[in-house]
């Protein structure tokens, strides 16, 4: 061990000697080796005085600064080299650098590869058992892509710099570690000083920086990265104290990042989150939908969502709305956006403020169940639940695990996925803000149940709030039964509920929402329940064998006939919706007024089939119906024309009940 010491001892010593003769500004730190045997190659930078805010604490020269032209330079090569990436010929450089430079050869560069880490922690690197503390997690898979780009990598670099480097110091081995020095310790040059450049494939806007790339990492650390005239500085935004750790800021990393790239994690990172792909390429409708979330500001790049325990990213929800919309859907909202002036700059706001409870509901399940998979495959496979804590030793189920600081790291990575799943999974599911969505979402002057198509009667966009414009005429609001959610959640009341944050005021918040659920459902849903308000109807649905969807669409039917009903006014409200199927059915009519303009080919053949199905079943059950309950089924009332219509309202309004309610039904609000 003391061998060891002395050895690195003295690396430092020459590499500090070469900084200072090279011209380097160390004046303000200095350079202090590891304790542990893991720590013993990873230095550490300290201030040797005070450093006030906006002072420099290290500068290095141009000189020293390891650039593609550096790397082309000392291996011998031009133009072939610029198939090569700026990775892979700092790779290919350093591996030059260290295994085929001769110590006769006395390279400039000797004092600084002398103090690379010979070896790496990062999940590449891990042993077998610290690997099984990763199963389900993300980085799993992050692991094979990064080792199949590195063997790529390789067979380019050999390719094209063939006899440059002898094929026994061109390993895949040596390459390998010389790619981690590359991801572990590069800068991106147009970071620094705010150039905020893209980074080019190929371009050499990679660097290596000797001694900056020594100081380690603090989130939120207040540092400035500047290219000066003659080289490149470091400089602090606030004070540093004599005796402290000097810290870099790598950005805002997150621990999958951290682990991936440096091996090391931080507990309780505010910038960790669970990576998600929304994928919805095999959705018949995928074109259409990407050409919505187009006009909204939303492109593909966007599908890479990152979750984290601070809440939804901005646009998850907007994307998730896209996705849940059914065909017929996207066939009203295209046609809106057509016949509207103006209405496609008003795509974004409608995506970002949702496009009806339905839709909404739908839309947050989709998340719910994506998240629900992702938790069961990392529980699955894991080794106790540490949730993010860096003091794991303890674990639940990892006192077989060796407690190597690689698997601790692995294990503070795994617990904080689990914890970023678990605090999601809670708000998503959370009563209170199901019900606050449902409720609040009905009585809010901006915000309608129905989608925002039917709400706007297909002529206005809603208005959103802070617009100054006179907002579109809501359509009236249907009469319910005494049990009226109104008795239990006013507009007033949720905007109460929704700023009370007291553990009490939560509890009670989650009673009183299990109860207006429970009204939720019998009053505000038009489901198989419902027909109880109407017992002819009732009886002569439990003497025939149909399925519910068709025995709701004969029920909209029925109530829309019925001015007594409760749910009359909300049917009479819709009356004049025509969805794509009942626009389509009045195409074929010999005295179609509307002609269908509305619909393209591809619309048609979408609906075609489904039409085909409805006539078939209005067939079989008309005039069957009407003759065994002429008074329940009255043919006049019970035309195709008004069965397709119902049905398409069933199709169009289906709800699940918030909560654990195991009821689907229509909402007609």
């Amino acid at each position: 061990m003391g061998s060891r010491r002395d050895t690195h001892d003295k690396r430092v010593a020459a590499f500090i000697e070469w900084l200072e003769d090279n011209g380097a500004d160390l004046s303000r730190v200095e350079i202090r080796g590891g304790s542990s045997d893991r720590d013993e190659e990873n230095n550490a930078v300290y201030a040797r005085k005070d450093i006030e805010a906006g002072q420099r604490y290290a500068w290095i020269p141009s000189r020293l600064v390891i650039t593609s032209t550096v790397c082309k330079d000392v291996l011998g090569i031009s133009a072939e080299a610029s198939e090569l990436s700026g990775p892979q010929l700092l790779a290919a450089f350093l591996v030059h650098q260290r295994h085929a430079t001769t110590s006769e050869a006395k390279s400039f560069w000797k004092p600084y590869i002398d103090m690379l880490p010979s070896v790496f922690h990062t999940p590449i690197e891990f042993s077998s058992e610290e690997a099984a503390i990763l199963h389900g997690t993300p980085i799993m898979y992050a692991v094979d892509d990064r080792l199949a780009r590195f063997h790529s990598d390789f067979e380019e670099a050999r390719r094209v710099l063939g006899d440059r480097i002898p094929q026994t110091a061109m390993s895949f081995e040596n390459f390998a570690w010389a790619l981690g020095v590359v991801y572990s310790r590069s800068f991106c040059k147009d970071l620094m000083s705010g150039g905020g450049g893209a980074q080019q494939e190929g371009a050499g806007n990679e660097v290596l920086l000797p001694m900056l790339d020594m100081f380690n990492h603090m989130p939120m650390r207040k540092v400035t990265w500047e290219l000066t005239g003659d080289g490149v500085q470091f400089v602090t935004n606030e004070k540093l104290r004599a005796g402290a750790q000097v810290f870099n800021n790598y950005g805002p990393k997150s621990n999958e990042e951290l682990l991936m790239g440096y091996g090391f994690c931080i507990p309780n990172n505010p910038f960790s989150y669970y990576h998600i792909r929304m994928n919805y390429s095999k959705d018949p409708m995928a074109a259409r939908k990407r050409q919505l979330l187009e006009r909204a500001g939303i492109s593909d790049s966007d599908a890479d969502q990152f979750v984290r325990k601070s809440g939804l990213p901005a646009k998850i929800l907007p994307i998730l709305r896209v996705m849940a919309m059914t065909p017929a859907d996207v066939v009203c909202l295209e046609r809106l956006l057509i016949q509207t002036p103006g209405a496609s700059a008003d795509v974004e706001r409608v995506l970002s403020r949702g496009l009806g409870l339905r839709i909404e509901l739908r839309a947050r399940r989709l998340l719910e169940h994506l998240l629900e998979m992702r938790q069961a495959r990392l529980l699955e496979n894991g080794s106790g639940n540490t949730h993010g804590k860096s003091d794991v030793d303890d674990a639940d189920g990892v006192q077989d695990i060796k407690m190597t600081e690689s698997a601790r790291m692995a294990l503070i990575y795994r617990g904080e996925l689990e914890d970023i799943l678990e605090t999601t999974l809670k708000s998503l599911r959370s009563a209170t803000d199901k019900l606050a969505l449902f409720m609040c979402g009905l009585f809010d002057e901006t915000a309608h149940a129905l989608p925002v198509y039917v709400a706007s009667g297909s002529r206005f966009l809603p208005m959103l709030p802070g617009d100054t414009e006179q907002a579109p005429v809501r359509p009236p609001t249907p009469q319910l039964p005494s049990s009226s959610i109104l008795d239990t959640c006013s507009r007033g009341n949720c905007r109460k509920q929704a700023e009370e944050s007291e553990p009490d005021a939560k509890r009670a918040r989650v009673a009183s929402n299990a109860d207006a659920a429970e009204r939720l459902v019998s009053s505000v849903l038009l489901t198989t329940q419902s027909f109880v308000q109407d017992t002819e109807f009732a009886d002569a649905a439990d003497q025939v064998d149909i399925d519910d969807d068709v025995l709701l669409s004969l029920f909209v039917v029925r109530v829309l006939g019925t001015p007594t009903s409760p749910w009359h006014t909300a049917t009479k409200t819709l009356e004049g919706f025509k969805h794509p199927m009942l626009q389509l059915l009045r195409s074929q009519s010999a005295d179609d007024e509307e002609g269908g303009s509305d619909l393209s080919e591809a619309d048609r053949e979408l609906f075609a089939d489904t039409l085909e199905e409805l006539c078939e079943i209005h067939e079989s059950l008309f005039p069957l119906l009407s003759t065994h309950f002429p008074d329940v089924f009255p043919a006049s009332q019970f035309s195709l024309d008004r069965f397709v219509w119902a049905a398409g309202i069933v199709d169009m309004f289906a709800l699940d009940a918030p909560g654990d309610h195991d009821v689907e039904g229509v909402c007609l609000l």
